[in-house]
């Protein structure tokens, strides 16, 4: 596999992690275009409602997709391969939203090596889709408001074949959360995160890994994410290499 097959299945894997996402939200609907991909979860924070473009498209095409962005009333983001960005600058800029500073990058892992024990005192346990309590926990001592856990993290989610979700207890208390998602060519890793008082003990190491292995079990030899300024580096120091950097673009904040 080569950087252009690479950077095609990085495509592939985060255009089809929102697919699944908002295919199973209650509120949650999709509108597919070769190339641009806007999906919408239904629940009012830009990082679960958006626009992907990963591949050359009519000016009107973007701009008809932020239009039906628009439509919903949600409040959304949008990611664009860099070859596109200045193409697609006018019509996402004209809706609202501007270029951010930092680019969001689009990772892979390949070979899939064996993931580390976790560190003593740390357990990551797979969520099953019946009991997702200890799960949606984590999210609510993050501040999370009651009930957007369950609207995005539904049961159906939970249970669907290409989805796995795990929870990380540091000395018995839960305190971190990942989810595997794989799709025709790879497996993703989303929704890493670690309480703030429970960082810098190897958690978030050890929740990617759980969802690493979880995609290898599955028989995918590629692993991809999409890295946060937080996470880069440890998502570097495991073996992910940057493929791709989409330019990230949003409503300014205030």
């Amino acid at each position: 596999m080569d950087v252009r097959d690479e950077v095609g299945v990085a495509n592939e894997s985060f255009v089809a992690c929102y697919r699944t996402l908002a295919h199973h939200c209650v509120a949650g609907e999709l509108r597919d275009r070769p190339g641009v991909f806007a999906f919408t979860s239904g629940v009012p924070v830009s990082l679960f409602n958006g626009l992907i473009v990963t591949a050359p498209a009519e000016v009107d095409e973007v701009g008809a997709a932020l239009d039906w962005l628009d439509a919903r009333a949600v409040s959304y983001r949008a990611w664009v391969v860099p070859e596109l960005a200045a193409a697609a600058g006018d019509a996402l800029r004209a809706h609202g939203l501007e270029l951010e500073a930092a680019a969001y990058p689009g990772m892979v892992l390949r070979p899939v090596p064996t993931p580390p024990a976790a560190p003593d005192g740390i357990e990551v346990v797979p969520v099953d889709a019946d009991d997702m309590e200890e799960f949606l926990g984590v999210g609510l001592d993050a501040g999370w408001p009651s009930g957007l856990g369950e609207a995005i993290y539904s049961p159906a989610f939970a249970g669907a074949a290409n989805v796995q979700l795990f929870c990380a207890r540091l000395d018995g208390r839960a305190v971190g959360t990942s989810v595997a998602i794989q799709s025709e060519g790879a497996s993703g890793v989303v929704a890493v995160g670690t309480l703030p008082q429970a960082r810098r003990r190897g958690i978030g190491a050890a929740l990617t890994w759980a969802a690493v292995a979880a995609g290898a079990e599955r028989g995918h030899d590629t692993i991809v994410l999409q890295a946060s300024p937080m996470g880069f580096p440890l998502y570097t120091a495991m073996g992910f290499r940057t493929v791709v950097s989409y330019a990230s673009f949003a409503r300014p904040r205030g």
